[in-house]
């Protein structure tokens, strides 16, 4: 229910506050009403069996109503009944809560019923029971928390999830109903000895105890929230993470009823021995914030022990359940006594049976008010160091008030325990305050326990969904949630740009250069503010809609300027907190360009701005013709994962083109309803937009459209193997593979492959791919730059035997003294250098040149090559690879395949760098010409004479799935190779 209402309400925490107001508060109603007619109910049992049926049912339609019920809301509801921009709507809240309230009340009325069918039958020891039925019940929890998120989500989506789950509750309401035939009518449990009129105590008993169940279902809450919050900083804010500490907080509960169960029913004074309870609670929460910063020094030490793998990853998640138990244990096991303690001295008040569902009401009431105060008033006040500190207080004080109470006339003789409470709770507050430098450390990726001294903590803030940090080093400013950098800036104009600007430049220039009169934007994710800040460069621009979740992002950015001034300053921009679903079905506006640029997706939550139904509504909230620019990444990803995005996206953008800004840095650009197009280069002079292109080196359009991977259709072939399903709000894969792979730190380089293939197939069959047309600036942002300044300068090596460059030379390897042998050799033609000798390094200058210079300048190098009077003494078959290398890099599909095939063939079983060269430029000319059955076959022959053996390349796997697309996508996949040619 928690993953299906986020989507609906966002991750905001507004809506992470309803989530668990209305469930919890299903649970209050629920017990309240067992409360109300327990006695009346003759066989509790069949009540409970009939309440386990109608749960099981409802969990079984529940996701055919969650989806049209949202659906209608979106089109109509929201639109209709919520302004745009406002985090709190009423008819939002009011359907949500329907969604979710009835089924709470059954749920809350289970324990209680259940509850009074097991002291019906057996009242003999009415303590062990409750705090039996209480531990059970709370160890099952545990489990379904750890089977979802690790078992039954990942294998059966949501909806089967929830019908395994339902099927469950019919099961065991088939079961209770067999077993209700033996309970008894009514209750019989044996009240306490009155007290002596001299110790008589002042106040009744039960509005005591209920309000100690209010108040300790307060302060659970609020540990619940403070420690999660607290934890993400060192486990991560993933998923798994927060699933395991949640794990962990309902472990306590139970182990506590567990412990209390056996000694219950001999307690001589339950209250005074609660209020020791509550005592012990309160001291054993503030004794966590110790215990807390050394666990980020466990977590740098287990990262520095381990192997990144999935071995380990298991070993990471135990080790994180331990962390989390360590931490929660001490105050939650005394949190797992005080319902049953409470519970068991009602039922011997007045209340009688009663008091099963009052006490479970009261602390549930209680638990909705500590989330309440949690995230909405102490985290923003105190923040986390405070908010554990006044549960503390709350758990202390109120045991010290049992415990005076329990004293009777006696009590002088316990005032004692108010001071010292006091004193303990000061001395841990003062003395061990949370270190901002640990919690800025993201020691979960990094591996660090604690900031480096020298670098300067500009902004902290515990926000009501996150905690943001602004680390400063000199210029370089880098804004981090929970720990994890989403932006880094050089605010020195003097000192080099870093590769976040390019990224986060290139996702508004990209859009704005495919449509430069575009008049309204929306950016989903402040970030550092630089992405608003560039599309409000733009002259045409009108409107610039921001929409963060948290507040704080937007205070912490604000450390970025004057760099992004005007995301803050410029009238058109307008920055709205609120979930990014929601405010669109608000709004009701249109855009013409729609920037997306969220965290990373093993983040809790916002894996679901990757979804098909995401990019459905993005769609409904973009002009005809608009554009739509997303960031992702190829680190901490896997094949599987990143393919789910695309095939996602493919549902609703068809024609997409995917560009990298830096190796690690994906962004998409799409066009609601039809091809992406061209980019427009007046886009890059426009006045607004000089001081950042000039930045960055990217005055020159070339810079950016060098920078394309491919179109839609190269890249859903690439990934096409891999069987990966379309990521989904229901079948959420990418948040639990992206999880996995954040350790594993694993990283998906297919992409990268594929653009520096040794034979230019994406510019031949893609056609978005364009090499570089002159030698590039100095900088290089990452693997393809440098591939392409390495091409121009071996070109100019083996034209210039004697060049020396004015800038520094690329780093000296193989390559280099590749491109010197072969100008030596078309130079002097030694007479101990055979063209055996020879071909390996002729293979690699033709790899890179060919590939990152354009048609004109690499075909210079093999007309020089084929000039020489070293080519003249060559035989047929040594003529032919210079022919091979000459018609790549002219894109002459019909020669590369008349001398690759000549060449294979001459090659007999050969398998080596040189014949899979070759196979390469055969195969790819067979697809540009579009014979997919002669590239088919040459692929059944290739693996049993040319090909290595093992795992096939990106290239490859390229090519065999680009051989075998269905016949109209193949057409126009090729439609450009065969026009290569004429425009040579």
């Amino acid at each position: 229910w928690t993953h299906y209402l986020r989507l609906f309400l966002g991750t905001s925490a507004y809506a992470q506050t309803l989530v668990l107001v209305v469930f919890i508060g299903g649970l209050a109603i629920g017990s309240w009403l067992c409360a109300r007619f327990a006695e009346r109910l003759k066989n509790p049992l069949r009540w409970y069996a009939a309440v386990e049926l109608a749960i099981g049912l409802a969990a079984l339609v529940f996701h055919p109503v969650f989806v049209a019920a949202t659906d209608w809301g979106y089109a109509k509801l929201l639109p209709a009944m919520c302004s745009p921009g406002s985090v709190v709507c009423a008819a939002q809240w009011l359907l949500s809560t329907l969604l979710l309230l009835p089924q709470s009340v059954l749920i809350g009325a289970t324990f209680p019923l259940v509850s009074s069918a097991v002291l019906r039958m057996d009242s003999a020891a009415p303590g062990h029971h409750v705090a039996m039925l209480y531990f059970l019940n709370s160890l099952g929890a545990v489990f379904g928390v750890l089977a979802s998120v690790f078992v039954l989500i990942p294998a059966l989506g949501l909806p089967g999830t929830l019908v395994f789950a339902g099927l469950v509750n019919i099961v065991l309401a088939i079961a209770a109903l067999a077993l209700s035939r033996g309970v008894p009518r009514s209750l019989a449990i044996a009240a306490p000895a009155a007290p002596q009129p001299s110790e008589a105590p002042p106040t009744p008993i039960v509005p005591l105890l209920l309000w100690t169940a209010f108040l300790t279902g307060l302060s659970s809450f609020i540990y619940e929230i403070a420690w999660i919050r607290m934890l993400s900083l060192v486990l991560g804010a993933s998923t798994y993470s927060f699933e395991l500490m949640l794990a962990s907080f309902i472990l306590g509960l139970a182990l506590g009823g567990m412990w209390i169960r056996g000694r219950l029913d001999s307690i001589d004074d339950p209250v005074r021995f609660l209020g020791i309870v509550q005592v012990v609670m309160g001291l054993g929460a503030a004794a966590t914030l110790p215990l807390y910063g050394f666990s980020f020094d466990f977590m740098a030490w287990l990262l520095s022990a381990v192997t990144r793998n999935g071995p380990a990853f298991v070993l990471f998640n135990l080790a994180s359940s331990a962390i989390a138990l360590a931490v929660m244990l001490p105050a939650t096991i005394c949190a797992g006594m005080t319902l049953p303690l409470i519970t068991y001295r009602l039922l011997r008040s007045r209340e009688g049976e009663r008091a099963l569902g009052l006490a479970y009401s009261a602390n549930t009431l209680g638990s909705i008010a500590g989330v309440i105060v949690a995230v909405h008033v102490l985290l923003g006040w105190l923040g986390l160091h405070g908010a554990v500190i006044t549960g503390a207080a709350i758990d202390a004080g109120l045991g010290a008030v049992l415990i005076l109470w329990a004293a009777g006339r006696a009590r002088w003789r316990a005032l004692w325990t108010i001071p010292a409470v006091a004193v303990a709770l000061a001395a841990i507050a003062i003395v061990f305050p949370m270190d901002p430098r640990r919690a800025a450390s993201g020691v979960f990726r990094s591996g660090i326990a604690r900031v480096a001294s020298a670098t300067r903590i500009a902004f902290h803030e515990d926000g009501k969904t996150a905690s943001v940090d602004v680390l400063a080093s000199g210029g370089l400013k880098a804004i981090l949630t929970n720990g994890k950098s989403d932006a880094a800036i050089e605010t020195s104009a003097a000192r080099v740009p870093t590769a976040d600007e390019l990224t986060m430049a290139m996702l508004a220039l990209m859009p704005l250069g495919h449509a430069p009169a575009a008049k309204s934007a929306a950016v989903i994710g402040f970030g550092s503010g630089m992405s608003t800040h560039v599309l409000l460069g733009s002259p045409t621009i009108e409107r610039v809609d921001t929409i963060e979740i948290e507040p704080a992002m937007v205070r912490g950015a604000a450390a970025f300027r004057p760099t992004v001034e005007r995301a803050f300053t410029d009238p058109r921009s307008h920055v709205v907190i609120d979930d990014a679903k929601s405010f669109f079905a608000r709004a009701g506006r249109r855009y013409d360009i729609i920037v997306s640029e969220p965290s990373n997706p093993w983040v809790s939550g916002v894996a679901s701005l990757f979804t098909e139904e995401f990019y459905r509504r993005l769609a409904q909230s973009l002009n005809e013709g608009g554009v739509l620019s997303q960031w992702f990444h190829n680190y901490e990803m896997d094949p599987v994962a990143l393919a789910s995005i695309f095939n996602a996206l493919a549902k609703t953008f068809p024609d997409f083109t995917v560009y990298t800004s830096v190796d690690t840095d994906i962004i998409i650009v799409a066009r609601k309803g039809g091809p992406v197009g061209t980019f427009d280069d007046q886009v890059l002079g426009w006045p607004g937009m000089r001081r950042v292109v000039q930045r960055l080196d990217l005055a020159d359009a070339a810079e950016l459209r060098r920078r394309s991977v491919g179109s839609s259709t190269s890249v859903l072939a690439l990934f096409r193997s891999t069987g990966a399903p379309a990521n989904s709000d229901y079948f959420p894969i990418l948040e639990e593979r992206t999880s996995r792979a954040r350790f594993t730190e694993e990283r998906v380089q297919d992409l990268a492959e594929l653009q520096q293939a040794p034979v230019p197939m994406l510019e031949m069959l893609d056609g978005g791919f364009h090499p570089a047309d002159h030698p590039l600036p100095a900088r290089a942002w990452g693997g393809s730059d440098l591939a392409a300044r390495d091409a121009w300068f071996y070109r100019r090596l083996v034209l210039d035997p004697a060049y020396v460059p004015s800038t520094p030379a690329p780093r000296a390897d193989s390559r280099e003294h590749a491109a010197r042998l072969v100008a030596m050799w078309a130079a002097t033609c030694p007479a101990n250098l055979s063209f055996d000798r020879l071909l390996p390094s002729l293979r690699l200058i033709a790899e890179v040149v060919n590939v990152n210079l354009t048609q004109e300048s690499a075909l210079a190098i093999w007309r020089y090559m084929q000039r020489s009077r070293c080519a003249a003494r060559l035989d047929a078959g040594e003529r032919r690879w210079l022919d091979l290398f000459a018609a790549v890099a002219a894109r002459d599909a019909d020669a590369m395949l008349k001398n690759g095939a000549a060449i294979l063939e001459a090659a007999g079983d050969t398998r080596d760098d040189s014949t899979q060269y070759a196979f390469l430029a055969t195969a790819t000319a067979l697809v540009c010409a579009g014979n997919l059955a002669g590239a088919n076959r040459l692929f059944a022959l290739g693996t049993r004479r040319w090909l290595p053996s093992g795992e096939p390349s990106a290239p490859l796997r390229y090519l065999y799935s680009m051989a075998n697309l269905p016949p109209g996508t193949a057409r126009a996949a090729t439609a450009s190779c065969r026009a290569m040619p004429a425009r040579r």
